[in-house]
């Protein structure tokens, strides 16, 4: 009897809250959350499937934001999320504990999970081009039966020939283009992958991939599109531009500002100008931020150099934003303030440290 009583007092101890997570097509699903227990653990421990990927909080990807509920996220190790975007009561799901019943609100449709999951294969290094200073286009070419495909804004992590380091980067080419796929690349001081780049990097190199990831990628909208990239930021925003020239119908109205720190990392500018014409409703800001005497162009970071009226109709404005987390927080307060609603800007950053 005695043990049976402490049996009581012990599951009592353990505080358990109701989770209801909320997709974009209106499913709808409950389950128990231990109060020492993340959501996505609990999650799966109740067979239901949320997209993740690292478990560790660094990619980003199981983001939810919090409708109702006290919802903390461990403070254990750093995650990917920006303070504005845990402020505006976003989480990371394998972070992050229940302290209440809650309402997680998930911005993709519950058909996501029904899609093929990510491939692993061996490419090939196609071509190696250096397009700036510090930017380097790899071409890779996939096995025809790789079986991969994916949204614009994606990315696929890569093996460092001769390592056993993995990397992340977005794709700057579409599924349209497979079994052709391109990464642009930053090219650091130090960094395995940056080292592999600047001294062994050769057509006919084995790869290991393995993708996609993310759930930063093109939404339906009519609403004008605000793409802002810094560096090779640039690199998602290519693709979903080639995805909405592909579209059928009215194509809707797109900002895209690119900017880098200097004239010499600037790239892809023949190739922007070509896009432009290709969508007469592109407009294209390109900034530099520490220019040289000659330089001619904006000056700026991608974010200061936008003002009001490049945009039109905020309110209905859906924003990408890709680059390192200082410009993705600035790029996210300046759109807000600009009147582009918070849960219409999304964002893919990205850390130097990783190359």
């Amino acid at each position: 009897m005695m043990n049976s009583e402490a049996e009581k007092t012990a599951v009592c101890e353990v505080e358990v809250n109701t989770a209801t997570v909320r997709f974009a097509d209106g499913v709808e699903h409950q389950f128990p959350v231990r109060r020492d227990q993340t959501i996505l653990a609990a999650a799966k421990e109740n067979d239901v499937r949320l997209v993740h990927q690292c478990l560790t909080g660094s990619c980003g990807t199981c983001v939810t934001r919090v409708a109702s509920g006290a919802v903390r996220m461990s403070t254990a190790r750093g995650t990917s999320l920006l303070p504005s975007e845990a402020a505006e009561g976003y989480r990371l799901t394998c972070t992050s504990f229940c302290d209440s019943d809650a309402v997680l609100q998930f911005d993709y449709p519950s058909s996501v999970l029904d899609e093929p999951g990510p491939v692993r294969c061996s490419a090939r290094v196609a071509e190696v081009t250096w397009v700036a200073s510090n930017v380097v286009r790899l071409s890779l070419r996939l096995p025809e039966d790789a079986g991969m495909d994916f949204r614009s804004g994606q990315y696929v992590r890569v093996r460092v020939p001769g390592t056993e380091d993995w990397r992340s980067y977005s794709m700057a080419s579409t599924a349209a283009d497979l079994p052709e796929l391109v990464l642009l690349l930053r090219v650091l001081d130090a960094g395995v992958m940056s080292d592999y780049l600047r001294s062994r990097a050769r057509a006919g190199d084995a790869v290991e991939i393995e993708g996609p990831f993310g759930m930063f990628h093109l939404r339906e909208s009519k609403g004008h599109h605000i793409m802002i990239a810094g560096g090779t930021g640039l690199a998602p925003m290519l693709g979903m531009l080639e995805d909405i020239r592909m579209r059928s119908g009215r194509k809707p109205k797109v900002l895209l500002s690119f900017g880098c720190a200097s004239e010499d990392n600037l790239f892809y500018l023949d190739e922007l100008d070509v896009r432009a014409a290709w969508l007469p409703g592109l407009k294209l800001k390109v900034a530099v931020a520490n220019p040289g005497p000659d330089y001619k162009g904006l000056v700026g970071n991608p974010v200061e150099v936008i003002t009001a009226t490049d945009l039109s109709d905020p309110a209905t404005a859906v924003a990408y934003l890709c680059g390192p987390p200082p410009m993705i927080e600035s790029a996210r307060a300046h759109l807000e303030r600009l009147g582009v609603p918070a849960e219409n800007i999304y964002a893919e950053h990205f850390s130097a440290s990783a190359a």
